[in-house]
Protein backbone atom coordinates (compact mmCIF):
# COMPACT_ATOMS: atom_id res chain seq x y z
CA UNK A 1 0.00 0.00 0.00
CA UNK A 2 1.52 3.72 -1.19
CA UNK A 3 1.19 6.48 1.02
CA UNK A 4 -1.32 8.00 -1.11
CA UNK A 5 -3.51 4.71 -0.75
CA UNK A 6 -3.33 4.79 2.71
CA UNK A 7 -4.43 8.48 3.14
CA UNK A 8 -7.41 7.86 1.10
CA UNK A 9 -10.41 9.53 2.64
CA UNK A 10 -8.41 10.76 5.31
CA UNK A 11 -8.97 14.65 5.95
CA UNK A 12 -5.14 16.89 6.05
CA UNK A 13 -4.16 19.75 6.26
CA UNK A 14 -1.12 20.01 3.94
CA UNK A 15 0.93 17.26 2.24
CA UNK A 16 4.81 17.32 0.63
CA UNK A 17 6.79 15.24 -0.90
CA UNK A 18 6.87 12.02 -2.50
CA UNK A 19 3.44 9.81 -1.65
CA UNK A 20 3.70 6.80 -4.10
CA UNK A 21 6.55 5.05 -1.85
CA UNK A 22 5.13 2.02 -0.19
CA UNK A 23 4.81 1.89 3.20
CA UNK A 24 5.52 -1.80 4.77
CA UNK A 25 4.77 -0.82 8.42
CA UNK A 26 3.03 2.35 10.45
CA UNK A 27 5.00 3.56 13.78
CA UNK A 28 4.15 5.35 16.92
CA UNK A 29 7.22 5.06 18.67
CA UNK A 30 10.70 6.10 16.45
CA UNK A 31 12.55 3.09 18.59
CA UNK A 32 10.08 0.71 16.26
CA UNK A 33 10.29 2.29 12.76
CA UNK A 34 12.36 0.41 10.04
CA UNK A 35 13.17 1.52 6.33
CA UNK A 36 10.02 1.80 4.46
CA UNK A 37 7.88 2.99 7.46
CA UNK A 38 5.43 5.93 8.30
CA UNK A 39 6.38 7.49 11.41
CA UNK A 40 3.16 8.88 13.12
CA UNK A 41 4.61 11.64 16.09
CA UNK A 42 1.73 11.19 18.60
CA UNK A 43 1.85 13.67 21.61
CA UNK A 44 2.27 11.78 24.61
CA UNK A 45 1.75 12.88 28.51
CA UNK A 46 4.78 13.12 28.82
CA UNK A 47 6.75 12.32 25.45
CA UNK A 48 6.01 14.10 22.21
CA UNK A 49 6.43 11.98 19.58
CA UNK A 50 7.26 14.78 17.20
CA UNK A 51 10.80 15.24 19.39
CA UNK A 52 11.86 12.17 17.90
CA UNK A 53 10.86 12.54 13.92
CA UNK A 54 14.84 12.78 13.11
CA UNK A 55 15.20 9.92 14.87
CA UNK A 56 12.50 8.27 12.65
CA UNK A 57 14.10 9.67 9.46
CA UNK A 58 17.39 8.31 10.35
CA UNK A 59 15.82 4.97 11.22
CA UNK A 60 14.57 4.60 7.24
CA UNK A 61 11.10 5.82 7.56
CA UNK A 62 9.54 7.55 4.11
CA UNK A 63 6.83 9.56 5.63
CA UNK A 64 5.57 11.44 8.59
CA UNK A 65 2.64 12.38 10.09
CA UNK A 66 2.42 15.30 12.09
CA UNK A 67 0.02 18.02 14.22
CA UNK A 68 2.34 20.86 13.32
CA UNK A 69 3.92 22.72 10.00
CA UNK A 70 7.47 21.47 9.73
CA UNK A 71 10.06 21.95 7.11
CA UNK A 72 11.76 18.64 6.23
CA UNK A 73 14.77 19.06 3.73
CA UNK A 74 14.47 15.92 2.54
CA UNK A 75 12.70 13.17 0.55
CA UNK A 76 10.28 12.23 3.23
CA UNK A 77 7.08 13.02 2.97
CA UNK A 78 5.12 14.87 4.91
CA UNK A 79 1.53 15.17 6.11
CA UNK A 80 0.17 17.80 8.50
CA UNK A 81 -3.32 16.40 10.24
CA UNK A 82 -5.37 17.95 13.21
CA UNK A 83 -4.65 15.30 15.00
CA UNK A 84 -2.25 12.82 14.97
CA UNK A 85 -3.76 10.35 17.33
CA UNK A 86 -6.66 10.11 15.59
CA UNK A 87 -5.13 9.64 12.41
CA UNK A 88 -3.24 6.65 13.79
CA UNK A 89 -6.31 4.87 14.22
CA UNK A 90 -7.60 5.31 10.58
CA UNK A 91 -4.06 4.67 9.00
CA UNK A 92 -3.59 1.65 10.96
CA UNK A 93 -7.21 0.23 10.46
CA UNK A 94 -6.57 0.86 6.51
CA UNK A 95 -3.24 -0.69 6.56
CA UNK A 96 -4.20 -3.83 8.31
CA UNK A 97 -7.46 -3.43 5.94
CA UNK A 98 -10.42 -2.64 8.45
CA UNK A 99 -9.98 -5.99 10.11
CA UNK A 100 -13.04 -5.23 12.52
CA UNK A 101 -15.21 -5.04 9.87
CA UNK A 102 -14.46 -8.60 9.33
CA UNK A 103 -15.52 -9.73 12.58
CA UNK A 104 -18.57 -9.55 14.89
CA UNK A 105 -16.62 -7.21 17.82
CA UNK A 106 -18.13 -6.91 21.11
CA UNK A 107 -17.15 -4.01 23.28
CA UNK A 108 -16.99 -4.00 27.19
CA UNK A 109 -16.82 -0.47 29.10
CA UNK A 110 -17.74 -0.15 33.16
CA UNK A 111 -15.26 0.98 36.58
CA UNK A 112 -16.11 -2.44 37.16
CA UNK A 113 -16.87 -5.96 35.75
CA UNK A 114 -15.06 -5.64 32.20
CA UNK A 115 -12.81 -8.47 32.49
CA UNK A 116 -15.57 -10.93 34.40
CA UNK A 117 -18.18 -9.93 32.08
CA UNK A 118 -15.45 -10.46 28.66
CA UNK A 119 -14.74 -13.55 29.68
CA UNK A 120 -18.02 -14.95 30.22
CA UNK A 121 -19.32 -14.01 26.92
CA UNK A 122 -16.46 -15.33 25.72
CA UNK A 123 -17.20 -18.80 27.06
CA UNK A 124 -20.65 -18.78 26.33
CA UNK A 125 -19.72 -17.78 22.34
CA UNK A 126 -17.24 -20.60 22.40
CA UNK A 127 -19.95 -22.75 23.85
CA UNK A 128 -22.43 -21.53 20.63
CA UNK A 129 -19.39 -23.17 18.84
CA UNK A 130 -17.75 -20.32 17.57
CA UNK A 131 -14.04 -18.50 17.31
CA UNK A 132 -13.34 -16.39 19.70
CA UNK A 133 -10.28 -13.39 20.15
CA UNK A 134 -10.43 -11.51 23.04
CA UNK A 135 -8.44 -8.30 24.25
CA UNK A 136 -8.46 -7.07 27.96
CA UNK A 137 -6.82 -6.47 30.92
CA UNK A 138 -5.51 -10.27 31.44
CA UNK A 139 -4.59 -11.28 28.25
CA UNK A 140 -4.44 -10.61 24.50
CA UNK A 141 -6.01 -13.83 22.96
CA UNK A 142 -5.72 -13.47 18.84
CA UNK A 143 -6.55 -17.35 18.01
CA UNK A 144 -3.52 -18.84 18.28
CA UNK A 145 -1.60 -16.64 20.15
CA UNK A 146 -2.10 -15.80 23.77
CA UNK A 147 -0.09 -12.72 24.85
CA UNK A 148 -0.12 -10.74 28.67
CA UNK A 149 -1.64 -7.66 28.24
CA UNK A 150 0.00 -4.55 28.90
CA UNK A 151 -2.54 -2.32 29.10
CA UNK A 152 -6.64 -2.87 29.21
CA UNK A 153 -7.01 -1.66 25.58
CA UNK A 154 -4.47 -2.03 23.58
CA UNK A 155 -3.21 1.70 21.35
CA UNK A 156 -4.94 1.76 18.22
CA UNK A 157 -1.96 0.57 15.69
CA UNK A 158 -1.45 -2.95 18.01
CA UNK A 159 -5.02 -2.98 18.47
CA UNK A 160 -5.74 -3.23 14.64
CA UNK A 161 -2.86 -5.57 14.37
CA UNK A 162 -3.95 -7.93 16.58
CA UNK A 163 -7.54 -7.78 14.87
CA UNK A 164 -5.90 -8.55 11.58
CA UNK A 165 -4.31 -11.50 12.94
CA UNK A 166 -7.97 -12.86 14.50
CA UNK A 167 -9.03 -12.42 10.98
CA UNK A 168 -6.22 -14.53 9.68
CA UNK A 169 -6.97 -16.90 12.11
CA UNK A 170 -10.40 -17.55 11.48
CA UNK A 171 -12.02 -15.75 14.77
CA UNK A 172 -15.45 -14.83 14.21
CA UNK A 173 -16.14 -12.70 17.44
CA UNK A 174 -13.60 -10.62 19.26
CA UNK A 175 -14.37 -9.31 22.67
CA UNK A 176 -12.76 -6.06 23.70
CA UNK A 177 -12.61 -4.69 27.20
CA UNK A 178 -12.74 -1.15 26.04
CA UNK A 179 -11.10 1.48 29.21
CA UNK A 180 -12.55 5.15 29.66
CA UNK A 181 -8.90 6.00 28.59
CA UNK A 182 -8.71 4.21 25.04
CA UNK A 183 -11.99 6.20 24.38
CA UNK A 184 -10.93 9.29 25.15
CA UNK A 185 -7.52 8.69 23.31
CA UNK A 186 -9.01 7.30 20.85
CA UNK A 187 -7.56 3.95 20.29
CA UNK A 188 -11.00 2.60 18.93
CA UNK A 189 -11.45 4.65 16.44
CA UNK A 190 -12.26 3.39 12.80
CA UNK A 191 -13.71 0.21 14.87
CA UNK A 192 -17.16 -1.28 13.45
CA UNK A 193 -18.45 -2.48 16.78
CA UNK A 194 -21.84 -5.22 16.83
CA UNK A 195 -22.53 -4.61 20.31
CA UNK A 196 -21.35 -2.39 22.84
CA UNK A 197 -21.81 -3.09 26.82
CA UNK A 198 -21.80 -0.55 29.88
CA UNK A 199 -21.97 -2.91 33.16
CA UNK A 200 -21.75 -0.12 35.66
CA UNK A 201 -19.90 3.39 36.67
CA UNK A 202 -18.21 4.55 39.58
CA UNK A 203 -15.57 6.63 40.91
CA UNK A 204 -11.99 6.15 38.86
CA UNK A 205 -9.46 7.76 36.96
CA UNK A 206 -10.26 11.70 38.23
CA UNK A 207 -6.55 12.06 37.68
CA UNK A 208 -7.21 11.35 33.73
CA UNK A 209 -10.54 13.04 33.24
CA UNK A 210 -11.23 15.62 35.93
CA UNK A 211 -14.51 15.02 36.76
CA UNK A 212 -17.29 12.34 37.03
CA UNK A 213 -19.31 14.21 33.69
CA UNK A 214 -15.89 14.13 31.94
CA UNK A 215 -15.15 10.43 33.21
CA UNK A 216 -18.92 9.37 31.88
CA UNK A 217 -18.34 11.17 28.67
CA UNK A 218 -15.95 8.95 28.00
CA UNK A 219 -16.97 6.10 28.37
CA UNK A 220 -20.21 6.89 26.64
CA UNK A 221 -18.51 7.27 23.35
CA UNK A 222 -18.22 3.43 23.08
CA UNK A 223 -21.94 3.89 22.02
CA UNK A 224 -20.78 6.56 19.00
CA UNK A 225 -19.44 3.74 17.10
CA UNK A 226 -22.78 1.29 16.89
CA UNK A 227 -24.91 1.62 14.00
CA UNK A 228 -28.89 1.69 13.63
CA UNK A 229 -28.46 -2.62 13.49
CA UNK A 230 -26.30 -3.09 16.13
CA UNK A 231 -26.77 -3.70 19.88
CA UNK A 232 -26.21 -1.17 23.13
CA UNK A 233 -26.52 -3.56 26.33
CA UNK A 234 -27.19 -1.46 29.57
CA UNK A 235 -27.02 -1.70 32.72
CA UNK A 236 -30.49 -0.63 33.59
CA UNK A 237 -30.14 -0.14 37.63
CA UNK A 238 -27.45 2.28 37.23
CA UNK A 239 -29.84 5.91 36.45
CA UNK A 240 -26.87 7.11 34.76
CA UNK A 241 -26.42 4.42 32.31
CA UNK A 242 -29.91 4.58 31.74
CA UNK A 243 -29.81 8.12 30.43
CA UNK A 244 -27.96 6.81 27.38
CA UNK A 245 -31.82 5.77 26.22
CA UNK A 246 -32.38 9.17 25.16
CA UNK A 247 -29.36 9.15 22.18
CA UNK A 248 -28.65 5.92 21.27
CA UNK A 249 -29.44 5.04 17.22
CA UNK A 250 -29.38 1.70 17.76
CA UNK A 251 -31.03 -1.40 19.50
CA UNK A 252 -30.97 -1.62 22.87
CA UNK A 253 -31.14 -4.60 25.48
CA UNK A 254 -31.92 -3.57 29.44
CA UNK A 255 -30.41 -6.32 32.10
CA UNK A 256 -31.36 -5.90 35.90
CA UNK A 257 -32.87 -6.71 38.87
CA UNK A 258 -35.37 -4.02 39.28
CA UNK A 259 -38.56 -2.81 36.95
CA UNK A 260 -38.19 -1.66 33.36
CA UNK A 261 -35.43 -4.80 32.63
CA UNK A 262 -35.41 -6.41 29.25
CA UNK A 263 -33.21 -9.08 31.30
CA UNK A 264 -34.33 -9.13 34.66
CA UNK A 265 -32.58 -11.19 37.40
CA UNK A 266 -35.02 -13.02 40.11
CA UNK A 267 -34.54 -15.35 42.64
CA UNK A 268 -31.43 -15.37 43.58
CA UNK A 269 -29.03 -18.18 45.56
CA UNK A 270 -25.61 -17.41 46.51
CA UNK A 271 -25.18 -20.97 47.51
CA UNK A 272 -26.51 -22.67 44.36
CA UNK A 273 -26.10 -25.94 42.81
CA UNK A 274 -22.57 -25.60 41.73
CA UNK A 275 -21.39 -23.53 44.88
CA UNK A 276 -21.90 -20.28 43.21
CA UNK A 277 -24.62 -18.48 42.32
CA UNK A 278 -27.89 -19.97 40.63
CA UNK A 279 -30.71 -17.60 39.48
CA UNK A 280 -33.25 -17.35 36.54
CA UNK A 281 -33.06 -14.53 33.90
CA UNK A 282 -36.51 -13.29 32.70
CA UNK A 283 -36.39 -12.81 28.89
CA UNK A 284 -38.98 -11.88 26.09
CA UNK A 285 -38.48 -15.57 25.18
CA UNK A 286 -38.71 -17.19 28.97
CA UNK A 287 -36.29 -17.62 30.93
CA UNK A 288 -32.64 -18.67 31.26
CA UNK A 289 -31.49 -20.87 34.09
CA UNK A 290 -28.06 -19.42 35.15
CA UNK A 291 -26.34 -22.17 37.50
CA UNK A 292 -22.70 -20.71 37.89
CA UNK A 293 -19.50 -21.41 40.02
CA UNK A 294 -18.92 -17.72 40.30
CA UNK A 295 -19.97 -16.05 43.84
CA UNK A 296 -20.82 -12.61 45.09
CA UNK A 297 -23.83 -10.68 43.91
CA UNK A 298 -21.24 -8.52 41.30
CA UNK A 299 -21.24 -11.40 39.00
CA UNK A 300 -25.32 -11.85 38.85
CA UNK A 301 -24.60 -8.22 37.01
CA UNK A 302 -21.42 -9.40 35.33
CA UNK A 303 -23.67 -13.01 33.81
CA UNK A 304 -26.59 -10.47 33.36
CA UNK A 305 -24.55 -8.35 30.65
CA UNK A 306 -23.19 -11.54 29.52
CA UNK A 307 -26.41 -12.50 28.78
CA UNK A 308 -27.71 -9.32 27.23
CA UNK A 309 -24.87 -9.83 24.54
CA UNK A 310 -25.75 -13.12 23.90
CA UNK A 311 -28.99 -12.34 23.57
CA UNK A 312 -28.47 -9.52 20.80
CA UNK A 313 -26.85 -12.37 18.50
CA UNK A 314 -29.44 -14.32 18.90
CA UNK A 315 -28.06 -17.45 20.54
CA UNK A 316 -30.34 -19.86 22.34
CA UNK A 317 -31.82 -20.02 25.69
CA UNK A 318 -30.07 -23.49 25.89
CA UNK A 319 -26.94 -22.40 24.94
CA UNK A 320 -26.57 -19.53 26.94
CA UNK A 321 -27.17 -21.48 30.35
CA UNK A 322 -24.61 -23.98 29.32
CA UNK A 323 -22.37 -21.38 28.70
CA UNK A 324 -22.70 -19.52 31.94
CA UNK A 325 -22.52 -23.33 33.51
CA UNK A 326 -18.83 -23.88 31.98
CA UNK A 327 -18.04 -20.26 32.71
CA UNK A 328 -14.16 -20.57 34.63
CA UNK A 329 -14.01 -17.94 37.41
CA UNK A 330 -11.36 -15.25 36.21
CA UNK A 331 -8.01 -15.43 37.69
CA UNK A 332 -7.89 -12.22 40.10
CA UNK A 333 -11.48 -11.38 39.97
CA UNK A 334 -12.55 -12.67 44.29
CA UNK A 335 -10.29 -16.00 43.30
CA UNK A 336 -10.08 -18.03 46.39
CA UNK A 337 -6.55 -18.98 47.33
CA UNK A 338 -7.03 -22.87 49.18
CA UNK A 339 -3.98 -24.15 50.82
CA UNK A 340 -5.73 -26.30 53.48
CA UNK A 341 -5.91 -23.52 55.64
CA UNK A 342 -9.15 -22.80 58.27
CA UNK A 343 -9.73 -19.76 56.80
CA UNK A 344 -11.01 -18.16 54.03
CA UNK A 345 -8.49 -16.23 51.47
CA UNK A 346 -9.75 -14.20 48.73
CA UNK A 347 -7.34 -12.09 45.97
CA UNK A 348 -9.13 -9.44 43.97
CA UNK A 349 -8.38 -6.77 41.86
CA UNK A 350 -10.80 -3.84 43.42
CA UNK A 351 -8.87 -0.76 43.45
CA UNK A 352 -12.24 1.41 43.47
CA UNK A 353 -14.32 2.81 46.33
CA UNK A 354 -17.37 0.61 45.26
CA UNK A 355 -15.49 -2.22 44.23
CA UNK A 356 -14.03 -2.09 47.54
CA UNK A 357 -17.47 -1.57 49.34
CA UNK A 358 -19.09 -4.72 47.28
CA UNK A 359 -16.03 -6.91 47.94
CA UNK A 360 -16.12 -6.68 51.52
CA UNK A 361 -19.58 -7.09 51.83
CA UNK A 362 -19.90 -9.81 49.57
CA UNK A 363 -17.37 -11.49 51.70
CA UNK A 364 -19.63 -10.58 54.85
CA UNK A 365 -21.95 -13.07 53.27
CA UNK A 366 -19.26 -16.07 53.51
CA UNK A 367 -17.49 -15.41 57.19
CA UNK A 368 -18.78 -16.06 60.20
CA UNK A 369 -16.38 -15.06 62.00
CA UNK A 370 -13.98 -11.36 61.35
CA UNK A 371 -13.00 -9.76 57.92
CA UNK A 372 -9.38 -8.85 57.85
CA UNK A 373 -8.50 -6.71 54.50
CA UNK A 374 -5.61 -5.75 53.50
CA UNK A 375 -5.34 -3.30 50.61
CA UNK A 376 -3.48 0.14 49.16
CA UNK A 377 -3.69 2.47 46.10
CA UNK A 378 -1.90 3.03 43.58
CA UNK A 379 0.25 6.03 43.03
CA UNK A 380 0.38 8.90 40.19
CA UNK A 381 -3.59 8.16 40.02
CA UNK A 382 -6.69 9.48 41.25
CA UNK A 383 -5.69 10.80 45.01
CA UNK A 384 -9.26 11.41 45.95
CA UNK A 385 -10.37 8.41 45.90
CA UNK A 386 -7.39 7.11 48.74
CA UNK A 387 -9.34 8.62 51.86
CA UNK A 388 -12.71 7.22 50.44
CA UNK A 389 -11.64 3.81 50.05
CA UNK A 390 -9.45 4.09 53.39
CA UNK A 391 -13.24 5.07 54.92
CA UNK A 392 -14.98 2.21 53.39
CA UNK A 393 -12.44 -0.63 54.41
CA UNK A 394 -12.42 1.08 57.86
CA UNK A 395 -16.29 0.71 58.41
CA UNK A 396 -17.14 -2.48 56.80
CA UNK A 397 -13.84 -4.78 57.89
CA UNK A 398 -12.73 -6.12 61.09
CA UNK A 399 -9.66 -4.86 60.79
CA UNK A 400 -7.67 -3.36 58.02
CA UNK A 401 -3.84 -3.51 57.04
CA UNK A 402 -2.91 -0.47 54.70
CA UNK A 403 -0.06 -1.29 52.70
CA UNK A 404 1.08 -0.29 49.33
CA UNK A 405 0.11 -1.19 45.99
CA UNK A 406 2.17 0.21 42.73
CA UNK A 407 3.57 3.47 44.20
CA UNK A 408 4.99 4.16 40.91
CA UNK A 409 6.77 7.85 41.56
CA UNK A 410 5.13 8.49 44.76
CA UNK A 411 6.67 7.63 48.44
CA UNK A 412 4.30 4.64 50.09
CA UNK A 413 4.02 6.15 52.85
CA UNK A 414 2.60 9.27 51.74
CA UNK A 415 0.30 7.70 50.15
CA UNK A 416 -0.83 5.41 52.90
CA UNK A 417 -1.34 8.61 55.04
CA UNK A 418 -4.03 10.18 52.47
CA UNK A 419 -5.66 6.78 53.00
CA UNK A 420 -5.63 6.81 56.70
CA UNK A 421 -7.22 10.58 56.59
CA UNK A 422 -10.38 8.50 55.66
CA UNK A 423 -10.31 6.12 58.45
CA UNK A 424 -12.77 7.06 61.27
CA UNK A 425 -12.49 4.14 63.18
CA UNK A 426 -9.38 2.82 65.19
CA UNK A 427 -9.23 -0.87 63.58
CA UNK A 428 -6.12 -0.52 60.95
CA UNK A 429 -2.30 -0.80 61.20
CA UNK A 430 -0.30 0.27 58.38
CA UNK A 431 2.49 -1.61 56.49
CA UNK A 432 4.45 -0.26 53.46
CA UNK A 433 5.79 -3.20 52.35
CA UNK A 434 2.94 -5.38 50.89
CA UNK A 435 4.78 -8.81 51.19
CA UNK A 436 4.73 -8.26 55.22
CA UNK A 437 1.27 -6.91 55.29
CA UNK A 438 -0.14 -10.19 53.86
CA UNK A 439 2.34 -12.45 56.02
CA UNK A 440 0.35 -9.97 59.00
CA UNK A 441 -2.58 -10.48 57.54
CA UNK A 442 -2.45 -14.75 57.32
CA UNK A 443 -0.82 -14.79 61.21
CA UNK A 444 -3.67 -12.36 62.21
CA UNK A 445 -6.39 -14.80 60.58
CA UNK A 446 -8.36 -17.23 62.71
CA UNK A 447 -10.73 -20.00 61.62
CA UNK A 448 -13.75 -18.75 60.27
CA UNK A 449 -11.92 -15.49 59.54
CA UNK A 450 -11.83 -13.93 55.94
CA UNK A 451 -8.63 -12.63 54.71
CA UNK A 452 -8.73 -10.33 51.74
CA UNK A 453 -6.11 -9.02 49.48
CA UNK A 454 -7.36 -6.37 47.46
CA UNK A 455 -6.27 -4.07 44.92
CA UNK A 456 -3.52 -6.19 42.33
CA UNK A 457 -5.54 -9.22 41.05
CA UNK A 458 -3.68 -11.09 38.57
CA UNK A 459 -0.83 -8.34 38.17
CA UNK A 460 2.38 -9.86 38.46
CA UNK A 461 4.80 -7.22 39.41
CA UNK A 462 4.86 -3.96 41.64
CA UNK A 463 5.69 -0.95 39.97
CA UNK A 464 8.01 1.22 41.91
CA UNK A 465 10.06 4.48 40.82
CA UNK A 466 9.70 3.11 37.05
CA UNK A 467 10.51 -0.32 37.56
CA UNK A 468 8.24 -2.70 37.52
CA UNK A 469 9.33 -5.92 40.25
CA UNK A 470 7.99 -9.56 40.45
CA UNK A 471 5.38 -9.25 42.69
CA UNK A 472 2.07 -11.74 43.01
CA UNK A 473 -0.36 -11.35 45.74
CA UNK A 474 -1.57 -14.93 45.21
CA UNK A 475 2.04 -16.35 45.47
CA UNK A 476 3.36 -14.54 48.47
CA UNK A 477 -0.33 -15.19 49.76
CA UNK A 478 0.24 -19.12 48.83
CA UNK A 479 3.62 -18.89 50.22
CA UNK A 480 2.73 -17.65 53.74
CA UNK A 481 -0.35 -19.77 54.41
CA UNK A 482 1.92 -22.94 53.80
CA UNK A 483 4.73 -21.24 56.16
CA UNK A 484 1.80 -20.66 58.67
CA UNK A 485 0.52 -24.72 58.63
CA UNK A 486 3.86 -25.95 58.76
CA UNK A 487 5.04 -24.37 62.35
Amino acid sequence: MTIAELLRGLKVIRVKGPLERKIKGIAYDSRHVKDGYLFVAVKGFSVDGHAYINDAINRGCVGVVVEKTLDLQNKTAFIEVDDSRKTLAFLSSAFYKEPSKKLSLIGITGTNGKTTTSYITRDILETWGRKVGLLGTINYVTGKKVLKATRTTPESLDLQRYLREMVDNEVEYAVLEVSSHALALQRVESCSFKVAVFTNFSRDHLDFHGSMQEYFKAKSTLFNYLGKDDYAVLNWDVPLIRSLKERLNCNLITCGLGKGSMLKGEDIEQNGTHGGLSFKIQTPEGRVKADSVFIGGNNVYNILMSVGVSYALGISKETIAEGIRKAKPVEGRFEKIEEGQKFLCIVDYAHTEEALRNLIREARLLTKGKIITVFGCGGDRDRGKRPEMGAAASELSDFVIITSDNPRTEESMEIIQEIIEGVFKDNYMAEPDRAKAIKEGVSMAKSGDTLLIAGKGHENYQEIKGVRYPFSDKEVLKEEIKKRLAV
